[in-house]
């Protein structure tokens, strides 16, 4: 007999959390096999570009075949310093996150988000982490910096950003665009001590961390996933008591999902809550006629899942709607779909250098450095000879008729084919023709030329290079916006800041209501920068002279950033002239013209009341003289008044 649909038990909350999870696992297993196959061919790639700026130049198979030979494997490697040619650029040209808020008519920056933001990338040492992530991406096409919030460190949370090596990352296979800007999902798998990932999850049981089945290899052969328990070649331990390190992987991923945006008539206010809270919020707003508009919409909802031989630990993404991984592209391999920097188009000039040099060696080693061709009678006595051939100024003698009859003949010099030495220079310079880096950026062209003419070939090789750049500026906009999410939701919590401003550096609490609100991420040139400095400060000597007269506080406050001063003597500088008072005599010469000035117009004031009295004085009195006029006249023409008059006048 079987058991219908409605003799079995209703599903409990776990079992259902735990077909979850199972069916999730499956999803993700699949999704991050199909993507490190993708990528196989580019670790391989990356590890030889690593081994190249390292000076690890010679495959296995060359080293031994030259040993061998009794040759030696020389290697030159000119790979390396460009290499630092190009990180000393970025060094010397960082750039700078600044905030622009997103409201009509307010297009000044948020000084309190900006100054957070810098104090934060100066605590956590951003640039550092930014700059070794921007080497990955000239070695081998894929540089990575994650940004997150250490409790570890601070309980309130430590803002953090740590480089990323390349090869622990894995991505969706499908992504094209620069900076994997359309990657629907991204993955890290991390080796680490079993002591560390037990602490990371203390409640989750210990043999459940490794996730086996995620180990790199990068065969040519397809991946075989190892078993849990089954011992690895490069691991100590046994199938028994487990390995001493595990694999972690991280997945962090977006799908589409329906929400209920409610939106307040009122105030155009939205708020997005889940499609059955906006039913019943729509129900109840009816109900209350209040003016309330409930619309559905999709959006992207970030997760991410730690995994071990099973999930860790999943939930929403620690950024938002955003990943906390930045990731920085170089150049397109468009047929193989992946990324290779400027390591890469080196690697076969180098090796040819590499061979030339070591055949050179070879050659001479081969050859004769000289010495005599001789008879055994040519000379009396041969241990003379030999003691007296090579030393400055000494008489050798030789048997009679030997420098006759052909009993004795010098060793021909070291003589190396036609051209040879050509096709090493030409093997070195196509080392730097290849990457774009020219003497001028390495610093090395040893001609005199004018200034003007080596920094216009500095800038052609940058714009060979403007690529790169490109691509950290794009990342380093995706690291503001995180920066901005943690800022506004974690970090706002009146916590103290340092922020350098006009009237000195000073010290504020960064509290929500002043960070809140929408707001654009701009990438500008740090005034930090050695190169924004000089050129600064170069032009501000130049028109000096020209604007002396005008120059306040407020202008010295704004330039000193770009000078070349010390930060300790820019700071203590910037504080005494915010501090400073005004100076005494100015002050008594303001006072002074102030108080000539009021005198003035009092003067004017009381000269205008004066005319105008006498004005007035003069008008009474002509009145006055007018009426005595007609009082005569009308006296002398009356007739004689009686009493009777008298008593009525």
């Amino acid at each position: 007999m079987t058991d219908t649909d409605a003799d079995r038990e209703p599903m409990s909350a776990e079992e259902k959390a735990g077909l979850d999870r199972a069916a999730l696992l499956r999803k993700l297993k699949a999704w991050f096999k199909a993507d490190r196959e993708a990528s196989s061919r580019w670790r391989r790639e990356a590890r030889e570009d690593y081994d190249f700026v390292a000076g690890h130049q010679w495959s296995p198979e060359d080293e031994a075949v030259l040993r061998e030979q009794g040759r030696p494997p020389i290697t030159f490697n000119r790979v390396l310093p460009v290499i630092k040619a190009v990180a000393g650029s970025e060094v010397s040209s960082r750039q700078d996150i600044q905030y622009l808020p997103r409201e009509v008519g307010d297009g000044a920056l948020n000084e309190v988000l900006t100054e957070g933001s810098r104090y934060l990338a100066n605590e956590a040492e951003a640039e550092d982490e930014e700059s070794d992530a921007f080497v990955d991406t000239a070695i081998c096409g894929m540089g990575w910096v994650e940004m997150r919030l250490d409790y570890e460190i601070d309980p309130d949370g430590a803002y953090v950003e740590d480089r990323v090596n390349p090869l622990e990352m894995f991505w969706d296979a499908s992504a094209t665009k620069r900076n994997l800007s359309d990657a629907r999902r991204l993955w890290r798998a991390k080796s680490m001590d079993r002591a560390e990932a037990e602490g990371l999850f203390p409640d989750v049981d210990a043999s459940l961390l490794d996730a086996a089945w995620a180990e790199d290899r990068d065969g040519d052969e397809p991946h075989r996933e190892i078993q849990a328990g089954e011992r690895r070649i490069d691991r100590p331990g046994t199938a028994e008591e487990g390995t001493s390190r595990v694999t972690i992987v991280e997945c962090q991923w977006w799908e589409r999902a329906k929400v209920a945006v409610v939106i307040d008539l009122t105030t155009g206010e939205e708020t997005e809550m889940e499609p059955e809270q906006g039913e019943v919020l729509a129900r109840r707003a009816n109900v209350l006629a209040m003016p309330v508009q409930v619309v559905s919409r999709v959006k992207r909802r970030y997760r991410r899942a730690f995994i071990g031989s099973e999930i860790l630990e999943e939930g929403p993404a620690p950024a938002g709607d955003q990943f906390s991984y930045a990731c920085m592209t170089g150049d397109r391999d468009q047929n193989r779909n992946s990324w290779f920097g400027i390591v890469r188009p080196m690697r076969d000039p180098q090796r040819f250098a590499n061979k030339w040099l070591s055949q050179t060696l070879d050659m001479l080693n081969r050859q004769a450095k000289g010495g005599m061709l001789m008879e055994t009678d040519a000379v009396p006595d041969q241990a003379e000879f030999e003691r007296s051939y090579a030393k400055p100024g000494a008489i050798t003698w030789v048997s009679p008729g030997a420098l006759t009859r052909g009993q004795m003949k010098e060793k021909p010099l070291p003589v190396l084919p036609a051209g040879h030495w050509q096709l090493i220079e030409f093997a070195i310079g196509s080392i730097r023709d290849s990457s774009g880096v020219n003497l001028e950026l390495l610093g090395q062209r040893q001609v005199q030329q004018a200034g003007v003419l080596e920094y216009q070939r500095k800038q052609a090789a940058m714009t060979i290079l403007a690529g790169l750049f490109d691509a950290l500026r794009r990342a380093r906009k995706h690291i503001g916006r995180v920066r901005l999410y943690y800022i506004q939701n974690f970090l706002s919590d009146g916590r103290l800041i340092r922020i350098v401003g006009a009237k000195g550096t000073k010290v504020v609490p960064l509290l929500r209501d002043r960070t809140a609100g929408k707001y654009d991420v701009i990438i500008d040139e740090a005034p930090s920068s050695p190169n924004q400095q000089e050129r600064v400060w170069a032009t501000f000597v130049q028109v000096l002279p020209i604007i002396k007269d005008m120059i306040t506080p407020q202008v010295l406050l704004e330039i000193l950033p770009y000078s070349p001063f010390p930060d300790s003597f820019t700071a203590k500088l910037r504080e005494m002239l915010a501090a400073a008072p005004t100076d005494p005599q100015a002050e008594q010469q303001k006072q002074i013209a102030v108080q000539t000035a009021l005198a003035k117009i009092e003067d004017m004031v009381a000269g205008a009341g004066l005319k105008h009295a006498k004005a007035e004085r003069e008008r009474g009195l002509a009145q006055q003289d007018q009426i005595e006029g007609f009082a005569q006249v009308a006296a002398m023409a009356a007739p004689p008044a009686g009493p009777a008059a008298l008593f009525a006048a």
